[in-house]
C-alpha cells in the first residue's frame, strides 16, 4: 500500500512538473512571438504567402527609416519630452511621496485616488479634456506642453514608488544617525539619500518608460515640430509600408529592453517598492 502511494504521488508530482513546464514555454511564446514576427519583418524582403521565414535578409528598411522618416530628429524629441516629464514628476513626486509615506494626511485614500485617476480613466477621454486646455493656453506642439500632458501619467508612477520607499524608512536608523551626534543635513546625505536612492531610481525609470512609450496624449498634444517615436510607428501603420514600420518598431522597443536589464542588473527587484524595512 506504501509503495502504491509513492508511485502515486511521484506520478503526480511529474505531472504538475510537466503541466508547469508546458504552461511557462506556452506564456514564453505568446509573449515572444510578437517581437519575432516584428523582427522578423524588418529584415525580411519578399515575405509573403504561407511562408514562414523570410526567403531575404536586408536592413534597408532600418536605412529608410532613419532617412525617410528622419528617426534621429524624431528620437530627440522623443528624449527631450521624457527628460521634462520625468523631471517635472520626480519634482512633484518628491514632497507628495514624504508627505504620503512619512506624515499623517487626512483623506490620506481620496489623495490617492485623485492621483491616480488619470490612469484609472480611459485614456482618449483624459487626453481630449488635456487637449482643450493646451490649445487655450498655447502649449500644442511645444517640448513643454507635450511633456506636461505625460506628466499626468508619469507623476502616479513616481509618486506611488516615492511614498512606499519613503513609508519603508527604518526610523531607528535615523535615530541611531541623530544619537551618533550628526544633524538633520549630514543624515540626510549620508543616511537618507542612500537609503532612498534604489527607490528614486526605479521612479525615474518607470516615468521615463511611460513617457518614452505614451501615445494617446502624445497624439492630442504634438505637432510637426514635436512629433515622437510613438506616433510615428503609428503613422507610418497607416501609410501601409509595414516593413519600415517594423524597423521602427525596433528601434522604439529597444530602449525599453535596455531599461528592463538595467533594472535586473543594477536595482534589486525587491527594492523597485522601497522594500527598506529592517535595515
Amino acid at each position: 500500500m506504501r509503495n502504491l502511494a509513492t508511485v502515486y504521488w511521484r506520478a503526480l508530482v511529474q505531472r504538475k512538473r510537466l503541466l508547469g513546464t508546458v504552461f511557462l514555454w506556452t506564456f514564453f511564446l505568446w509573449i515572444t512571438t510578437p517581437f519575432m514576427i516584428i523582427m522578423l519583418k524588418s529584415v525580411g524582403r519578399n515575405w509573403f504567402g504561407r511562408k514562414w521565414l523570410p526567403p531575404n535578409l536586408t536592413l534597408d528598411w532600418y536605412r529608410w527609416a532613419v532617412t525617410v522618416a528622419n528617426i534621429p530628429r524624431i528620437l530627440a524629441n522623443t528624449l527631450i519630452i521624457a527628460a521634462i516629464a520625468v523631471t517635472i514628476s520626480t519634482l512633484i513626486a518628491l514632497p507628495t511621496g514624504w508627505a504620503l509615506g512619512r506624515r499623517k494626511v487626512r483623506g490620506k485614500e481620496l489623495l490617492t485616488s485623485i492621483i491616480l485617476l488619470p490612469r484609472m480613466i480611459p485614456p482618449i477621454a483624459y487626453a481630449l479634456g488635456v487637449a482643450q486646455i493646451f490649445y487655450r493656453l498655447h502649449l500644442v506642439d511645444k517640448y513643454l506642453g507635450v511633456g506636461l500632458a505625460h506628466v499626468a501619467i508619469c507623476a502616479p508612477y513616481a509618486t506611488l514608488v516615492l511614498s512606499s520607499t519613503f513609508q519603508a524608512l527604518d526610523d531607528r536608523v535615523l535615530e541611531a544617525s541623530a544619537v551618533c551626534g550628526a544633524n538633520q543635513l549630514r543624515t540626510f546625505f549620508h543616511v537618507t539619500l542612500p537609503m532612498v536612492l534604489p527607490g528614486i531610481l526605479s521612479s525615474i525609470i518607470f516615468t521615463f518608460t511611460t513617457s518614452y512609450n505614451e501615445l494617446t496624449l502624445t497624439l492630442m498634444t504634438y505637432g510637426p515640430h514635436t512629433i515622437t517615436l510613438p506616433v510615428r510607428t503609428y503613422l507610418a501603420v497607416g501609410e501601409g509600408y509595414w516593413e519600415v514600420t517594423s524597423a521602427m518598431s525596433m528601434i522604439l522597443v529597444i530602449p525599453s529592453f535596455f531599461v528592463l536589464f538595467m533594472i535586473q542588473r543594477e536595482i534589486a527587484p525587491e527594492k523597485l517598492v522601497g522594500g527598506f524595512k529592517g535595515v
